[in-house]
């Protein structure tokens, strides 16, 4: 009995002993050895303050970089972004609504660019890392302001290269300039700029936006011709759709232009002005199915912001000018047909059953049909007879002869196709024959016509030229 009271007393000891030590007390002692910096802000005069924290893992260089990253994105936090009445993203906001992007990307900005900073402090325990950043507001400052003034004569240097451009007629390159000058002070959109360019006092970044919207704004489009008329299945050449490209009514050259067809995309749609600022494209071929179709040209922007910038802010900031666009209408005209047809019976006219029923499928497919044939733009000529063929028993047997040519008026052949393979049988010879010429109009209805259809609207290979 005394040696299991002795052993119970030992338990009982332990038990004691473990609650001491246990998670509670060593959260308390956590809290007691906590920096004051971690248990509430400090208040610096003349510093910003950035404070981190991370959980803690394995990897302990991941955690520590995560309470680094915190705690510059906290000191970032405090420094405040204002914006001036003056400043490129003032009118921006005003005329473009982009408030939002630039607010964003000007406080990311104000986290890449921070510098000078100072470690004041790390702590730790079994679960959790801070660290504690601290900034002089006049370091900051001054490094701020070394900055601006370094992108500041950037872009009034390329300002000054878009301005020499533009007069030397090169719009092209002035846009491109222009567009370098409004990234270099990419990170000062919110602050006025004052300088001295050409004599004047400007705001840097209200005159690029200017000089910017009005180089945009003053490039017209005008075609050579407002309206043209096109057959359809028809090519339109170059010439047809031509525009004029000028700026305060002088001619842009080797300037960058994309078009758009309203009927379907364009496998190459972009195009540049030449020396006389003209610049036009063809069609290959006009398959509408409607009355009139518009062919559009205005500047490939995005070719232009390629080549002078990387900045996805940058561009898409550009891309909110609205674009100058000239269009010219194409009325759509059904093609004209005649048909030659002779359709026989032993020898005999028997009337027209497949030209009826070739008319019926051009007139819903949009053509028009003329009897005279100077009229045409393509000629179907359509020869047939059904030929008896023996006889079975009591049934007599009929075969049909003979072709389906389409051509153009200046006689290139686009198509040909044999009859063949049509027979009737019936107990009466007319009536075979009439059952052959009714299994060729079937098959003119199902296949023959919508081949004929395609080639003349372009949409098969097999097309000649017209």
């Amino acid at each position: 009995m005394i040696f299991r009271g002795s052993k119970y007393s030992v338990l009982l000891c332990l038990v004691v002993f473990l609650h001491a030590c246990g998670p509670g007390r060593v959260a308390r002692e956590s809290l007691s050895l906590q920096p004051d910096w971690v248990r509430s802000r400090p208040v610096v005069p003349g510093h910003y303050i950035g404070i981190g924290w991370a959980q803690k893992t394995a990897n302990i260089q991941f955690y520590q970089q995560s309470a680094k990253q915190n705690a510059l994105a906290d000191l970032a936090s405090e420094i405040t972004v204002s914006i001036s009445l003056n400043s490129v993203l003032h009118a921006f906001e005003s005329n473009l609504g982009f408030r939002e992007d630039f607010s964003s990307t000007i406080q990311a900005r104000t986290q890449e660019e921070l510098e000078g900073f100072e470690l004041a402090g790390t702590w730790e325990d079994q679960d959790n890392y801070w660290i504690y950043y601290r900034l002089s507001a006049a370091r900051h400052s001054e490094i701020k302001e070394r900055r601006k003034n370094d992108a500041v004569s950037r872009a009034a240097g390329l300002l000054e290269n878009a301005l020499t451009s533009r007069e030397q007629g090169n719009l092209r390159q002035s846009l491109i300039h222009l567009t370098g000058s409004l990234e270099a002070i990419k990170n000062y959109f919110d602050q006025p700029l004052p300088i001295e360019l050409r004599g004047e006092s400007i705001q840097l970044g209200s005159r690029i936006f200017e000089e910017l919207s009005t180089s945009i704004s003053s490039i017209e489009i005008t075609p050579h011709q407002r309206e043209i008329e096109i057959k359809n299945g028809r090519v339109i050449p170059s010439s047809m759709l031509t525009f004029r490209l000028t700026s305060r009514g002088e001619p842009v050259a080797g300037f960058p232009l994309i078009a758009t067809y309203s009927e379907r995309p364009l496998r190459n749609s972009t195009t540049r002005s030449d020396n006389n600022g003209n610049a036009g494209m063809g069609i290959d071929r006009v398959r509408s199915t409607r009355n009139f179709e518009t062919f559009s040209l205005r500047p490939d922007i995005a070719n232009i912001l390629a080549e002078a910038t990387s900045d996805p802010v940058i561009r898409r900031m550009i891309s909110r000018f609205s674009l100058p666009e000239g269009e010219i209408r194409i009325n759509i005209l059904p093609p004209v047909i005649w048909i030659d047809a002779s359709e026989k019976m032993a020898g005999r006219e028997s009337g027209s059953n497949l030209a009826d029923s070739f008319r019926r499928n051009g007139v819903e497919a949009g053509y028009h049909f003329s009897n005279n044939y100077q009229d045409a733009d393509f000629i179907v000529r359509i020869h047939a007879e059904a030929v008896f063929a023996g006889e079975a028993g009591t049934f007599k047997n009929a075969v049909l002869q003979g072709n389906i040519q389409v051509e153009t008026a200046d006689g290139n052949m686009l198509y040909q196709r044999e009859l063949e393979g049509f027979r009737g049988a019936h107990f009466d010879p007319d009536h075979a024959a009439d059952e052959a010429y009714r299994q060729a109009v079937r098959r003119l209805n199902s296949s023959f016509f919508r081949e004929i259809d395609d080639i003349l609207k372009g949409r098969s290979g097999a097309a000649g030229s017209f």
